[in-house]
């Protein structure tokens, strides 16, 4: 695709990340070696969790091209900032990636097939 360079330089950065990080880890961590790793860790997460992490990894989405109108487009964006993105702050939801709402965009296409054909038919009379 003509993104793939794109996502090679993500998963380098995203690899010199980790290393930064472990290596942040190692100089400020005390020397664990005596202690069982085997014991497994406690969570620390809590029931609010979820409302900072992402639905899904940035790894897992599929880079594609969508072409819409550009008077589509700029009204959606108007929904997505001033309904939906309003509706998720309420519920405490901040700083939502793109790739959640368009994964969202095409669930909610699937799970109304003929909505979404009644669409593309009533576009081809405009």
């Amino acid at each position: 695709m003509g993104f793939d360079d794109l996502e090679d330089a993500a998963a380098e950065q995203d690899a010199e990340d980790d290393d930064d990080e472990t290596e942040t880890e190692t100089k400020s961590m005390p020397d664990t070696t005596q202690t069982d790793r085997r014991q497994p860790e406690q969570s620390t997460e809590t029931s609010e969790d979820w409302k900072r992490r992402p639905a899904f990894p940035y790894d897992d989405a599929s880079q594609e091209a969508i072409y819409p109108r550009s008077d589509t487009w700029d009204e959606f964006e108007d929904t997505l900032d001033f309904e939906v993105k309003r509706e998720l702050r309420d519920a405490g939801l901040r700083d939502i990636p793109k790739r959640e709402y368009h994964e969202a965009l095409l669930e909610l296409a699937m799970e109304n097939p003929e909505r979404l054909a009644e669409l593309v038919k009533e576009g081809r009379k405009e």
